[in-house]
């Protein structure tokens, strides 16, 4: 929703709040990885697949060179009426600052934020996952209304057996498959390539994809190649998350003043055909 204040737009979710909350765990899931856990605040709104929260960072007794001023995005793995869960790679100081937060702590965010998946009652999906990825398809095939039932695959792939979390995530379960580069566990290939194998064995009505820009550009030319509808959610680097900054621009083909459209305010969950692949920032 865009309001307008003294003649300048203030972008505002409606649904949106800011929010002080505690930390209830914070799970180590493998050498790069781990799950955050929120205690989720009494007005924080049901959010849907696909939109994220807006983290602050911590800087506890920090100089003035060592403050992060800029929050992080995390798209919404799990929540429940007593708990958020948000998963994290650990990529930079923002993200390892986070990881050292221990239960009891205090967490600040804003949300929930972005555009969701569409919700296809009664169509067959199909979604691609990699890394942090994982975290709104799993949300919305076994959390979020639409997504539960066997219309609904998900496809995750990682690295090695390591990084796929099986200690703490509840991924071994029907409509499940997993791969990994080096076959360790489950197929042996890139998670696209499972997906070739999958669309051959069974057709889908639509691919829905997060995860590593590469692996979401591979499965945009499969699901052309199968005539399928393809909704990507993007993972940018993002300063207000409002869409006022434009940060976050993406190009696409879309008409109007500009063909560029902002991950925070006009996605992060995209049709896919109207991304220009070739030009996306790879985080």
């Amino acid at each position: 929703m865009e309001t307008r204040t003294n003649d300048s737009y203030v972008f505002t979710p409606s649904n949106a709040g800011e929010f002080t909350t505690r930390v209830l765990e914070n799970i180590h899931l493998s050498t790069r990885y781990y799950l955050l856990r929120l205690a989720r605040p009494a007005n924080f709104v049901e959010p849907l697949a696909g939109q994220f929260v807006h983290v602050m960072v911590p800087s506890p007794g920090a100089t003035a060179g060592e403050r992060f001023f800029l929050r992080r995005p995390f798209s919404i793995h799990d929540c429940t009426r007593d708990f958020l869960d948000l998963v994290i790679v650990e990529v930079g100081a923002g993200s390892s600052a986070l990881r050292r937060l221990r239960a009891g702590d205090t967490a600040h965010f804003y949300g929930p934020l972005g555009h969701s998946y569409p919700v296809l009652s009664g169509k067959k999906v199909l979604a691609i996952g990699g890394g942090v990825g994982l975290a709104p398809l799993y949300f919305y095939g076994f959390r979020a209304p639409g997504g539960l039932g066997e219309n609904y695959r998900l496809l995750y792939g990682a690295r090695t057996r390591e990084d796929l979390f099986l200690d703490h995530v509840p991924l071994e379960r029907p409509g499940v498959v997993l791969s990994t580069d080096d076959g360790s566990h489950g197929f042996k290939g890139n998670v696209v390539q499972l997906a070739a194998r999958e669309l051959e064995r069974e057709s889908a009505d639509a691919i829905f994809t997060c995860g590593p820009t590469i692996m979401m550009r591979a499965a945009q030319k499969l699901a052309e190649k199968h005539g399928i509808a393809h909704y990507a959610s993007l993972e940018n680097r993002m300063g207000c998350a409002l869409g006022a900054c434009r940060a976050c621009v993406v190009p696409t083909t879309l008409g109007g003043p500009s063909p560029y459209r902002t991950v925070c305010h006009d996605g992060p969950v995209f049709d896919a055909s109207v991304l220009v692949w070739d030009e996306l920032p790879i985080p």
